[in-house]
């Protein structure tokens, strides 16, 4: 590894070390892009997670009505 990277740096191993530098830039450049890419995706899973949770609580509410009017519908029919 370091005798590739002397190479690199020397302009030995093909690559300029302009040619370094800019290749360098572009990848900072693409890495914080993908960090701000990140960062969005995990700002809308937290706020799908919450999503989530309440419509599971607004679902938890409604199957409670159900199943309280299911009853109701069941004592009235035998009367």
């Amino acid at each position: 590894m370091a005798v590739w990277r002397h190479k690199c740096e020397s302009g030995e191993g093909g690559v300029r070390s302009e040619e370094m530098e800019e290749l360098k830039r572009k990848m900072n450049a693409k890495i914080m892009e993908l960090e701000t890419a990140l960062e969005a995706a995990q700002t809308k899973a937290s706020s799908m997670e919450k999503v989530k949770n309440r419509l599971q609580g607004e679902l938890e509410d409604l199957t409670i009505e159900v199943e309280r009017v299911r009853k109701i519908i069941l004592i009235l029919s035998t009367l």
